[in-house]
């Protein structure tokens, strides 16, 4: 039995249900603006998505959600948070608000909920754990697979609104990025070998970019990493650290450095212009964004491709796995992918392949 069949839900009145109520002017006003929308209206408190297997699904059209939503008696829906990070406060407090300016920064679109506030912010490159502390607890919320109740939605349980407590949310663009710091090397740790320094270092310019006020500072802070959380700093040198706060700089800049999903990757014209041409071309150029967004950032890298991976890890979720494979064939016809060397279908081993570009990939399979 479904649990919300024991919890009555107030009725909605034709005012609210129609088009011109305020949290059906709401989701189309963000549906515009390009969020996904996701109903709700399950459960006692409403929160639970009337969307079976939700994460492996698009968004929700304006008339799909105001229409499931209706249908289930319905004043909530959900945004998905692909791209963003929302600090949820369970705690409204002076201290709350304090730890959140301090560490974060506050966002000026902020949502009132039933316990505390939700402050909505573009993705960075790390989110932290849960913070629980006297007076003060927070979650953080991100990922295509995490959505939060939106703004005008009203809870069945007690018809409490959530309120747009600051500037509405807009164009995701223009929310301010998420910036947290990743935890310090602490006295004790294992120090980074030689040999995986230079990694090591390039990671902590990327992080300190993205907090750090200049590119003076971010060498400034390199180098005293490397002092304290390298082994035989001394061999590595001042240019060699200014180097690597320069490149962290810049890609800042470029908004090249991002984290997870919210990253950039670029595209070789040669390869849209070999999948233009094929006649099933339009299907594979999104196996190819997939793989190239996988491990295009390391030429020559060799990988299998294994169909129901790539579905269940959310990857082509909606796609099936003789269409994947099909796909597979295609890049391999217009010279993106290589076959390095053929696996066993007597014993289930995949092939593996690397990426390329038409008539520069290198011959012969091992």
């Amino acid at each position: 039995m479904n649990a919300a069949a024991d919890f009555p839900k107030p009725p909605v009145s034709p005012d609210v249900r129609g088009a011109g109520s305020r949290y059906a002017e709401t989701i189309a006003r963000l549906h515009g603006a390009g969020y996904k929308l996701l109903p709700l209206g399950d459960g006692p408190d409403g929160k639970k998505p009337l969307v079976a297997n939700w994460p492996g699904a698009r968004g929700c059209s304006v008339a799909t959600c105001l229409g499931l939503m209706a249908k289930a008696g319905s004043q909530m829906y959900g945004i998905r948070l692909d791209g963003l990070v929302v600090v949820d406060c369970d705690t409204d407090n002076a201290a709350t608000r304090d730890y959140v300016e301090q560490h974060f920064g506050l966002s000026p679109v902020m949502t009132r909920t039933s316990r505390g506030v939700h402050y909505w912010f573009r993705a960075g490159f790390y989110v932290p754990p849960p913070v629980r502390l006297p007076d003060i607890s927070i979650d953080f919320k991100t990922g295509a697979r995490s959505f939060v109740v939106g703004p005008d939605s009203v809870r069945p349980d007690n018809g409490q609104s959530y309120e747009t407590a600051g500037a509405p949310l807009g164009f995701a663009a223009r929310l301010p990025i998420f910036r947290a710091t990743p935890p310090q090397w602490q006295p004790g740790s294992k120090r980074a070998e030689v040999g995986k320094r230079d990694r090591h270092l390039f990671r902590r310019g990327i992080e300190l970019a993205l907090v750090a006020d200049s590119e003076a500072e971010v060498f400034e802070e390199l180098c005293l990493l490397r002092d304290l959380e390298c082994d035989n700093p001394e061999s590595v040198s001042n240019a060699e650290i200014r180097a690597k706060a320069r490149w962290a700089w810049r890609n800042r800049d470029r908004l090249y450095v991002w984290g997870g999903r919210n990253s950039t990757f670029a595209t070789n014209r040669t390869a849209t212009a070999a999948l233009g041409v094929h006649k099933n071309g339009d299907s594979a150029a999104l196996l190819y964004m997939v793989l190239n967004g996988m491990h295009g950032h390391r030429p020559g890298k060799l990988f299998t491709v294994v169909a129901q991976g790539l579905i269940d890890k959310g990857h082509l979720p909606l796609q099936s796995k003789s269409r994947i494979y099909r796909d597979v064939l295609v890049l391999v016809a217009v010279g993106l992918l290589q076959v390095v060397r053929r696996g066993r279908r007597s014993q289930k081993e995949p092939n593996v392949y690397r990426l390329c570009l038409p008539d520069r990939s290198e011959k012969g399979e091992v």
